[in-house]
């Protein structure tokens, strides 16, 4: 592990990987994203361009899949209210400060934008965000030809009133479903201490009066049990498992894993749908903060991170227990952790 240098003037607030994992951008509060892409002759990371982004500090990045566009498209979000789509223009000399061209502006919000999430890929070209106005948004690219042009398509309240816009201690986040064999669109909404699962509505439920729905979107349950800001939530790929996987980080002090068990809607109505939620694991290893959470890509393994400067690594052993296997340190050194039952057995 080595220091990455980014020259960032202020505090950074986010960092995203794209798709290959050979690019990565950062977001600052000196108004300014900056990409980089790995140079894989010194596994160092060479500066791709940096821009004035927005006219405020920015929060949150997200890539969009490849399959989209020829060049690459990244969404960012600010506390100026808007978000923007930028898309990189291949022919400009990289850091000209002319590589990524803005595509579009998005400010339909009344305050203060947290957070900006692309979709995956089989929902098509949309993304969700979130902010101080306590309302999700969903945006949608109807021509894939002219990515200039988005159409907002679903506006879901979240909290009862507005929240004034004095400090990132606010905590609202996005997280999709990124299954693409369950049986409806699904995501995550995060609004402070609170967590919502939403689903769409079917083609069955549309004229099922019962529902009251009127919308694309309804809430199906909460996540409980939260003592404050939850921080950060991932949804883990499914990986042929009859479950779902849902982690959040906690301004509590604790990673909690949830078991999400879709059952059928009613006789008949299998295409819709309600979800049993179950708490699978709370760790409270951290003892402080807990700021991210996040799956690997076959959902297996949990990473977090804290106030207490420690990146840990979760596993779940033969005895369906999460045990800690693993801490990084800013000191560069890990402390590698048997599992329960296996502490003779490598851990890949």
């Amino acid at each position: 592990m080595k220091p990455f240098i980014t020259g960032h003037e202020e505090l950074i607030h986010d960092i995203k990987y794209d798709f290959y994992g050979k690019t990565v951008a950062t977001a600052s509060s000196d108004q300014h994203i900056k990409v980089f892409d790995l140079d894989p002759a010194t596994s160092s990371w060479i500066l791709n361009d940096l821009w004035k982004a927005h006219d405020s500090l920015v929060v949150k990045l997200s890539w969009a899949h490849p399959e989209f566009s020829s060049s690459r498209i990244l969404a960012s979000c600010s506390f100026d209210r808007t978000v923007k789509i930028w898309q990189e223009q291949t022919e400009e000399m990289p850091g000209s400060g002319r590589r990524w061209a803005r595509l579009a502006t998005l400010n339909d919000s009344r305050g203060p934008i947290y957070d900006v999430t692309f979709a995956p890929n089989h929902l098509g070209l949309k993304f969700g965000c979130v902010g101080s106005d306590g309302v999700f948004r969903i945006y949608e690219s109807l021509e894939p030809n002219d990515l200039t042009v988005w159409s907002l398509t679903v506006e879901i309240p979240i909290l009862n009133h507005q929240l004034p816009a004095k400090s990132l201690q606010s905590s609202f986040r996005v997280e999709w479903c990124p299954s693409k064999f369950t049986t409806t669109e699904k995501f995550v909404v995060v609004a402070l201490d609170q967590g919502f699962i939403y689903r769409n509505v079917t083609k069955l439920e549309e004229n099922d009066k019962d529902t009251g729905c009127d919308k694309k979107y309804v809430k199906v349950c909460a996540l409980p049990e939260h003592n404050g800001l939850i921080r950060s939530v991932s949804w883990a790929p499914s990986m042929g498992r009859s479950y779902h996987l849902i982690a959040t980080g906690c301004k509590d002090g604790f990673v909690r894993i949830f078991k999400a068990t879709e059952t059928a809607h009613a006789e008949g109505m299998g295409n819709g749908g309600e979800i049993k939620l179950e708490t699978l694991a709370k760790l409270g290893d951290h003892k402080k903060e807990v700021w991210r959470v996040n799956w690997n890509m076959t959902g297996t393994i949990l990473s977090s991170a804290g106030d207490d400067g420690k990146l840990r690594l979760w596993k779940c052993n033969y005895l369906s227990d999460w045990k800690c296997m693993s801490v990084i340190n800013t000191s560069n050194q890990s402390d590698s952790r048997g599992m329960e039952g296996d502490a003779d057995k490598p851990l890949n």
